[in-house]
């Protein structure tokens, strides 16, 4: 999307349809463990451990030891093939089963389900969708051992053959899945499986802690009794729903929860005890992270990733009426499955250790690498055009003359606000919601060629480069030379659609994308436009189904990368990302409109900023639009809280004037008005901003209800009071709904 209008007050109640649920009773998780104190949904809640968690799954009986190292030791059940994972520090035990099966509420379907390394559902001879765990029904299993681990030859009772590998690593335990021998006999169709669905699983709140999802910024989902029913489990699609085969459709009156943006998932037994952090390495964009929260289906508290071979679609059997069948897909997706268990220990054992342990990974894989200081530490975005529909032809609104982003960012200047990111977005031929994919010339009525040349140079001059926003994801029906082959269809035939601001848009095919980011080097080159933002390319991934121009998801993430890297081909091209997945970061020089929070599922007990404290050091962030936020001052706290930059969307002409546009939703961007605003949360930022500069978040702690202490690799501690009343910490007073940046032994 062009612009994301976030009103940080509004509660999203988002439910989703289960996934994957077997028929049980329900009942109330009891707290036994923990005390929690409630706070605002703005604050992460403070941890209140009476003592330490008790080992419900440690029984080593029945299982081999396969593998040891100085940090884990690796056992196997040589039928079931579950996996137990020892801490030979801390004597802790991870289980992929459970202890005494016998004595829980479950029925003999979820037995298979928790006792199986794998379920598996598939279409037999006759179509019929059905279900298979190993313990079920009679699967054989080779199992051999191998260096630091074992592997398995499994022929289910279906006949459909497949490979598990788990080994032990340094870094935690590796499980996969290869693609390449898999087999399907006859008809028999692989349709999903699931790998280690109940490892650290937890029954109702026995173990305090947590579950962590990659819900916005991060996600907690408590084990004990909050007083919310969870009706349905969180489930998200990594990388998104693929829309080439599902549509999504948002219910009116809601916005669209966040994607799943990073493939992992966590859980943690007892804070500052026990952790767990599982990384989808291979196949997460097949991958879809479900957690159910005790109380649903099982007393079981259990988080887990299922890999889909084919997904389910519906096709239309007539053009009028909207009757449809449901099918599946015939070829399956190819892919290989592989995760990573990553185990925390001590004061690692919490979600700030998850992100340090999943930054570290990406660091590792030389995803992430580290900048020597800080860039721009606020991002203006304006906008220059906007198109106004009309009954014979569409006109442009002109909001932001080109030239007035030097008088603006001038303007700033002389009060002290000059570490700016600069980004124009409706600089294209016809506006903002006008020609996409085409893009030049020029819009003409934002200035000449000289005015763009000149602006560019005057703030090149203040070492603020400027950056243009563009897209290589959306498209309309009307731009000139652009016809519908050029737009993705889905499995069923039909054009990809969309709703941006009240326009039916469509999706380009990765290919095309390609192809139009190539052509589209030379214009920007003649233009002098090096810095590009770019939205939606990094953060929709979906396969296509045209004839001749078949991609899968796996295909269509190659591509896109493929095109952000042409972004970047030359010395001077540098690219900011709108909320991209985690496989764009690499062409990322800023992330853009980085989440401040959740979607605000009803089950989700606390917010927290697992994807700040992953990049803070190594990327820039910048939050949402402040100026659409629905208290400045909870805004200031939250963005010293998270490591995040302001942001603020804005135009030289009253947002009146896009009453009928649409960016009708734009109703306060006037530059003038918000002077004032910009001025006093650039000199509040700049001062964390300076003594963080290219520091790394090492931990964050709750050390009161409300109150929040960050601490940075540097040394500095920025204390953030949310509450009414002054807290003071030593000597210092941190006055209400304000915050400190403490140096030394302050």
């Amino acid at each position: 999307m062009f612009k994301k209008i976030l009103i940080i007050c509004a509660v999203l109640i988002l439910l989703i349809p289960v996934v994957k649920a077997f028929a049980q009773d329900e009942r109330k998780a009891t707290s036994t463990v923990a005390k929690l104190e409630s706070v605002s949904d703005t604050v992460t809640q403070k941890e209140m451990v009476s003592k330490p968690v008790v080992n419900k799954n440690a029984a080593l009986e029945g299982f081999d030891m396969v593998a040891e190292n100085a940090n884990l030791a690796l056992y196997v059940h040589p039928k079931t093939l579950a996996i137990k994972v020892q801490n030979r520090v801390s004597g802790y035990v991870w289980s992929s089963t459970l202890d005494g099966m016998s004595q829980y509420r479950l029925n003999q379907s979820w037995k298979d389900f928790v006792d199986s390394a794998i379920t598996m559902d598939y279409l037999n001879a006759q179509g019929k969708k059905k279900r298979e765990s190993l313990t079920a029904n009679g699967a054989r299993v080779m199992l051999r051992d191998v260096t630091d681990g074992f592997e398995a030859t499994i022929t289910f009772r279906s006949r459909i053959k497949m490979n598990l590998k788990v080994t032990l690593a340094d870094d935690g335990v590796h499980v996969a899945i290869p693609d390449g021998k898999i087999v399907e006999p006859g008809k028999v169709q692989i349709l999903a499986v699931n790998v280690y669905p109940f490892l650290g699983a937890t029954k109702d709140a026995e173990v305090s802690g947590y579950m962590f999802i990659p819900d916005g910024a991060g996600g907690l989902i408590r084990y004990e009794d909050t007083g919310v029913k969870m009706d349905a489990p969180y489930s998200a699609a990594i990388y998104g729903t693929d829309i080439g085969v599902t549509p999504v459709v948002v219910a009116p009156d809601t916005n669209a929860g966040y994607i799943a943006s990073i493939p992992v998932f966590g859980m943690v037994h007892g804070a500052g005890q026990n952790g767990m952090l599982a990384v989808v390495e291979k196949g997460a964009e097949y991958g879809e992270i479900t957690a159910y929260k005790a109380g649903l289906s099982t007393d079981f508290n259990w988080i887990t990733t299922g890999f889909t071979y084919r997904s389910v679609y519906k096709q239309p059997t007539s053009k009028t009426g909207g009757k449809a069948i449901e099918l599946y897909q015939g070829a399956r997706n190819r892919f290989d499955i592989g995760l990573t268990y990553r185990f925390l220990t001590g004061v690692d054992a919490d979600y700030v250790g998850m992100a340090k342990s999943y930054q570290a990974y990406l660091v590792a894989q030389k995803v992430l690498t580290r900048d020597k200081k800080s860039g721009p530490v606020m991002r203006l975005e304006f906008l220059g055009g906007e198109t106004k529909p009309g009954i014979f032809r569409d006109s442009v609104v002109v909001m932001t003359p080109i030239a007035d982003l030097e008088k603006h960012v001038t303007a700033l200047g002389k009060v002290g606000v000059d570490d700016l990111l600069v980004v124009y977005q409706g600089w294209n031929h016809g506006g903002l919601s006008a020609s996409w994919p085409n893009k030049f010339p020029f819009e003409k009525r934002l200035g000449s060629d000289a005015e763009l040349a000149d602006t560019i140079a005057a703030l090149g001059k203040r070492d603020m480069p400027l950056y243009f926003q563009t897209d290589y994801t959306t498209a309309y029906e009307e731009p000139k030379g652009i016809d519908a082959s050029a737009f993705a269809k889905q499995i069923n035939t039909k054009t990809m659609e969309r709703d941006v601001n009240g326009v039916v848009t469509y999706s380009l095919l990765p290919d095309g994308a390609l192809e139009l980011a190539k052509a589209d080097l030379e214009e920007y080159a003649g233009n002098s436009m090096t810095h590009l933002a770019v939205v939606n390319s990094a953060s929709m991934l979906y396969s296509t189904h045209n004839s001749g121009h078949r991609f899968s998801r796996t295909e269509s993430m190659e591509e896109m990368q493929a095109v952000l890297a042409q972004l970047r081909k030359s010395e001077d091209a540098k690219t900011a990302l709108y909320q991209p997945n985690d496989y764009a970061w690499e062409y990322a020089g800023a992330y853009l409109d980085m989440p401040m929070g959740t979607s605000n599922y009803i089950y989700e007990s606390d917010a927290v900023p697992f994807l700040p404290i992953v990049l803070k050091g190594y990327m820039d962030f910048y939050a949402p639009y402040s100026n659409f936020s629905a208290s400045q001052t909870e805004d200031l706290l939250q963005l010293v809280d998270f490591g995040a930059f302001p942001s603020f969307y804005l135009t030289s002409e009253d947002s009146y004037a896009l009453a009928k546009t649409p960016s009708k939703d734009v109703y306060t961007s006037q530059f003038s008005n918000w002077k004032p605003e910009i001025e006093a949360k650039y000199g509040a930022i700049r001062k964390v901003a300076v003594a963080t500069d290219g520091a790394t978040i090492e931990r964050r702690d709750i050390i009161a209800t409300g109150v929040v202490r960050v601490t940075y690799s540097n040394g500095t501690r920025v204390v953030v009071n949310y509450t009414k009343a002054d807290y003071k910490l030593g000597n210092t007073m941190i006055a209400a709904k304000d915050f400190a940046v403490l140096k030394g032994d302050n």
